[in-house]
């Protein structure tokens, strides 16, 4: 039951002033015919409109016209009654898509011919006033200042298409070669699910990616509001596309997926929908369509690459040890695997919290050192492509520390010497200079030691300063045999060491304690 209430001081004015305005001509509540539009049923409305008129000051005849006759001119004849004896009217909430309006009623006809009189002065409400005409096949477009009515054409005026243009709930740019307008990820050929609203009767649609759609965003709604013509859905038509490039051949599914269903494009229609919220469902029922077969199909960036997984690998442009990490995970995989950025990271992240071991265990073989990485970045897949490289350069300086000899019983000075070098193998010229300045004694042969080490890495003038002049000179006399050292191949680094320490007057400096492997 509809609700009503009594008009308010300010809504009972401004009918007294439409009706004034509406007493002195009827031309606001005919639309502007374009010259293909037959104009029959528009005169007749006219006569009937100005026999109200004439009427104007009679207010029994008034009240008579208010009952019978043409729809609209029932709502014009008691609006010009209401001016002659302007009691407090009723006033009756009525809902739009596009929100609430209200109108006095005052006459025995339908709602919308009372609200298409009472604010004639607003085309797109003067068009409710049409609609019965429109589902028997005219064709009506409300601009800001104008109703038009175009007849039995869907072509709309130059006026209303350019107002939606420039109205648009979304940064499209215009692609003339495909008449139509599209979001800018559409426009530069990215392959994105998208939804598209057609304009047949304008030659054009519009187009927006999931990307872009937003959940308070109707584009149907805003590219067709103001206009009625005998089926909206052919006016307007809706569709959805995944919009996948399939590189996966005829029996990929991609090959065979189903429209927008008829039951999702009737709730997006009837505003139950957002942009947004259409394309999430849409790629709900996609989801269940992939999800059926058990065939490995590999996406990544709106790609299909079927089950080629080396070349969806290649796409992803992975270092050596996440494309190891991927082939790890990704050899036995059934089903769809799916990216929405071709990098390699963010199909690691999708296979992390699942597949953790088996990623691990492709860089780091020992069990419990596996388990301790995984536990790290268990909270964080986000690190994932960190914690494989960070792995990844642990595991490769213990194999190449592995190569060279073990020692115990290490002098000192042979200690630090060791270190450095071995610095040197695992962090190149910076991981040595670093060292060396880290582990720097205030006094010893290490000092000696540490110059002719800066001096062979070139490094020497940066730092003279902190040694002394028989420092530097002790330092320059050995900076060749400092060079072999870091130099020497696994099979030569014991007698490399063994030369540089007992040339620096270093005598049983300590014991090999297992050949070099």
């Amino acid at each position: 039951m509809a609700r009503v209430h009594k008009a308010s001081g300010v809504r009972e004015h401004d009918l007294v002033a439409r009706a004034k305005v509406l007493r002195g001509s009827v031309d606001s509540l005919l639309p502007r015919l374009s010259p293909n539009c037959p104009p029959e049923r528009f005169e007749r409305r006219r006569s009937e409109l100005e026999a109200v008129r004439e009427a104007r000051d009679d207010a029994r005849r008034l009240e008579k016209l208010s009952r019978w006759g043409d729809s609209l001119a029932r709502a014009y004849a008691g609006l010009l009654h209401y001016y002659l004896d302007p009691k407090p009217p009723v006033v009756v909430p009525f809902s739009l898509p596009t929100g609430e309006v209200s109108y006095a009623a005052l006459a025995r006809t339908d709602r919308e011919a009372e609200v298409a009189v009472q604010q004639s002065d607003s085309p797109d409400r003067l068009l409710l006033g049409y609609l019965d005409w429109a589902r028997k096949g005219l064709h009506f477009f409300a601009t800001r200042r104008t109703l038009y009515c175009t007849g039995p054409s869907p072509e709309p005026p130059a006026e209303f298409r350019a107002e939606k243009v420039a109205e648009l709930p979304y940064r499209l740019l215009e692609n003339p070669a495909q008449h139509r307008f599209e979001c800018a990820h559409l426009h530069a050929d990215e392959p994105r699910p998208f939804l598209e609203v057609g304009w047949p009767g304008a030659r054009t649609a519009f187009r927006v990616c999931r990307k872009c759609a937003k959940d308070d965003r109707h584009l149907l709604s805003s590219v067709s509001d103001g206009s009625a013509g005998p089926d909206p859905s052919e006016e307007f038509p809706v569709s959805a596309e995944w919009n996948v490039r399939c590189q996966g051949g005829p029996d990929c599914v991609h090959a065979s997926l189903p429209p927008l269903s008829r039951s999702l494009r009737r709730e997006y229609e009837l505003g139950k929908l957002s942009d947004a919220g259409l394309l999430d469902a849409f790629a709900a029922e996609v989801g269940a369509r992939l999800a059926r077969s058990s065939r490995r199909t590999l996406i990544a960036g709106g790609v299909c690459y079927g089950d080629n997984l080396s070349a969806f690998l290649d796409f992803l442009h992975p270092t050596p040890v996440e494309r190891r990490a991927l082939e790890a995970a990704l050899s036995d995989w059934s089903g769809p695997f799916e990216v929405d950025e071709p990098r390699a990271s963010r199909a690691l992240e999708r296979l992390w919290s699942d597949h953790a071991e088996s990623i691990v265990r492709t860089i780091v073989p020992d069990a419990k050192e596996a388990r301790r990485l995984i536990e790290e970045t268990r909270g964080s897949p986000g690190r994932v492509a960190e914690l494989l490289k960070r792995a990844e350069r642990s595991s490769e300086q213990k194999e190449l520390l592995g190569t060279l000899p073990s020692y115990t019983d290490l002098a000192q000075e042979a200690a630090w010497v060791d270190r450095v070098a071995r610095s040197f193998r695992t962090h190149h010229e910076a991981g040595a200079e670093r060292t060396i300045l880290q582990s720097l004694p205030s006094e010893g042969k290490e000092r000696g030691l540490a110059y002719a080490f800066l001096a062979a890495l070139g490094r020497e003038g940066a730092h003279s300063w902190q040694f002394s002049a028989t420092e530097r000179e002790f330092g320059t006399a050995l900076r060749d045999r400092a060079r072999e050292l870091l130099d020497a191949p696994p099979d030569r680094y014991h007698d490399a060491l063994d030369h540089l320490l007992q040339a620096a007057g270093v005598a049983n400096w300590g014991s090999r304690s297992r050949p070099p492997a």
